[in-house]
């Protein structure tokens, strides 16, 4: 006989060796008992957490003339016939393979037919959602009035993609995720049952990387118990090198040194796990699931231990972890690494990725560890001060008011009064137009190395809080049009579309950020700018830069 999968193997017979859905199961079984069968049924839930199992059971409990307080009893003819594969009154399809209209048309002109063994004919439609919508019209009807022996049940692990038409005709269970005590316990079933050791610390984390789901879990047993050796138990370690992991213990002195800022020790550490043979996709996931346990256990304290379903020692461990950070860290890195594993679904070098998530990190926490309030004190205390407009001098006065020595930045900015003594009274009406030429000249200049600093300083503070944000801003050209008013500018020919979008979702908030740095109420305007900075004049790259002068749009 050929080997069976143990998840196959072990697939519960009855409702009471359902393991985690003692809920639903209880349901079930009343309606059995009490011969209050609904016409149809939607099992939705993760992968591996049973729904095709109860399908299954449900359709002989309902056929089984002797069911024992809603079980099926497994040893009649009925529950015999229905358990070998094509029998007619049980009919599976998988709704992947067979999504057509055509497919549905052919199960309303069968329902009809009565059942050959039983009192119901079930049809089990898994994976549902994968329908099409023609086959979901075709369905309706007959899924909301089919024949008194027909019985349906739908399984799927996505029934947001259902439509509301076929879940208001179906009474739906919520198949829950399997917690890892119950995995562990089933597996420790099964093993005895083989009579095979594995060590404790293996199978909790065999069971974690399961992800609630007991078909996961027992798959990888499946191949972890050929690693036994001359009888003697299976290790923490054996199960390690096979799924090519770091162990716990290593993975949170990794993050302790990131939260130390010691790159030598953490790129170190790394190097001796690429030397045996771990996977830098699965240490950044181990990584992401030691801070998330982390940062739970800095939160809720010893409520954790429930929480997360760990002993004292783990416990220990991970609030040393939480207490080597302060604050918001334990965040800031969490974003950083989810950033880091979206990257890996584009390119094929994990380890470069990982490393460098790693620098960045390091990189991150010191400049985090310094205190950037005075910094940007210092800063904005040195800016040039803040100039009311110039006003014009009356035409016939030939010398310069005594206030000039209060304004020095007036006097830097319009040297045009030395010059109106010599020009006669023919030219007054253009004395007097000159301090307006003057003002948008001397505003740029001030302000365009207001503008430098203003955006080092949002980039900079927008890193540190969402570095994806910070990258968007950074693309962005910012411009001073007056004294507390700016333009960032995106070129839309150069690829900055898609920062210019996001920016301009956040505008309140960049311009909230900007007048927190600037020290004063700013207003700040997002543009799209759609000539290429490619194609511009010398005189137009120069404006763009440096920000003296509005850019020249299209």
């Amino acid at each position: 006989m050929a080997y069976m999968a143990l998840y196959r193997k072990y697939r519960p017979k009855s409702f009471d060796e359902v393991v985690g859905q003692e809920v639903a199961i209880r349901i079930l079984k009343n309606q059995i008992t009490s011969g209050r069968i609904g016409h149809a049924y939607l099992l939705t839930g993760i992968r591996g957490t049973g729904k095709t199992t109860i399908a299954k059971i449900f359709a002989r409990a309902i056929n089984c003339p002797n069911n024992q307080d809603g079980n099926p009893c497994n040893v009649c003819e009925t529950c015999r016939e229905i358990e070998q594969p094509g029998v007619m009154d049980i009919i599976e399809i998988d709704a992947a393979s067979n999504r057509g209209v055509d497919e549905i048309r052919d199960i309303r002109e069968k329902v009809k037919y009565p059942p050959t063994l039983g009192r119901y004919k079930v049809y089990i439609i898994d994976e549902v959602h994968m329908l099409t919508r023609e086959a979901f019209n075709a369905l309706l009807k007959t899924l909301e009035e089919p024949p008194a022996h027909v019985v349906f049940i739908l399984a799927t692990t996505e029934p947001n993609k259902l439509p509301m038409t076929i879940l208001s005709r179906c009474q739906r269970f919520d198949i829950r995720p399997i917690s890892q005590e119950a995995i562990v316990a089933r597996m420790a079933e099964i093993l005895e049952d083989l009579d095979v050791q594995v060590e404790p610390e293996a199978l909790q984390f065999i069971a974690a990387r399961g992800d609630h789901s007991m078909r996961d879990a027992l798959s990888i047993l499946d191949q972890v118990i050929d690693l036994r050796e001359d009888g003697r138990p299976i290790t923490y370690s054996q199960v390690l090198d096979f799924l090519g992991m770091a162990d716990q213990q290593t993975i949170r002195q990794l993050i302790a040194h990131i939260a130390e800022q010691d790159a030598a020790s953490a790129l170190t550490l790394l190097k001796t796990l690429k030397a045996r043979g771990r996977d830098a996709a699965l240490i950044l996931d181990q990584m992401i699931d030691a801070v998330h346990q982390a940062l739970i256990v800095q939160t809720t304290g010893e409520t954790a231990m429930a929480i997360l379903g760990i002993g004292q020692d783990d416990y220990d461990a991970l609030l040393a972890t939480a207490q080597l950070t302060g604050g918001g860290q334990l965040f800031d890195i969490m974003d950083v690494l989810i950033d880091a594993k979206e990257k890996l679904k584009y390119n094929d070098v994990a380890e470069i990725v990982l490393e460098m998530t790693v620098l960045k990190l390091c990189t991150a926490q010191t400049i985090r560890a310094a205190d950037p309030a005075p910094a940007v004190k210092r800063t904005v205390d040195t800016a040039p001060p803040r100039q009311p407009a110039i006003k014009p001098a009356p035409s016939p006065q030939p010398k310069v008011t005594p206030a000039a020595p209060q304004k020095p930045a007036a006097q830097t900015a319009a040297p045009a009064p030395e010059a109106r003594p010599k020009q006669n009274a023919a030219a007054a009406p253009k004395a007097q137009a000159a301090p307006r030429q003057a003002k948008p000249a001397a505003a740029p200049k001030q302000g365009g190395a207001d503008a430098q600093t203003l955006k080092k300083k949002m980039t900079a503070a927008l890193k540190k809080k969402a570095p994806l944000d910070g990258k968007m801003f950074e693309k962005g050209r910012l411009i001073q049009k007056d004294a507390d008013h700016f333009e960032l500018c995106f070129f839309e020919d150069s690829g900055d579309r898609m920062a210019c979008d996001r920016c301009t979702r956040s505008q309140a908030k960049l311009e909230k950020l900007a007048g927190s740095v600037a020290g004063r109420k700013v207003q700040l305007t997002i543009k799209s700018v759609k000539k290429n900075f490619s194609e511009m004049s010398l005189a137009e790259k120069t404006a763009a830069i440096v920000g003296n002068v509005p850019i020249v749009r299209k």
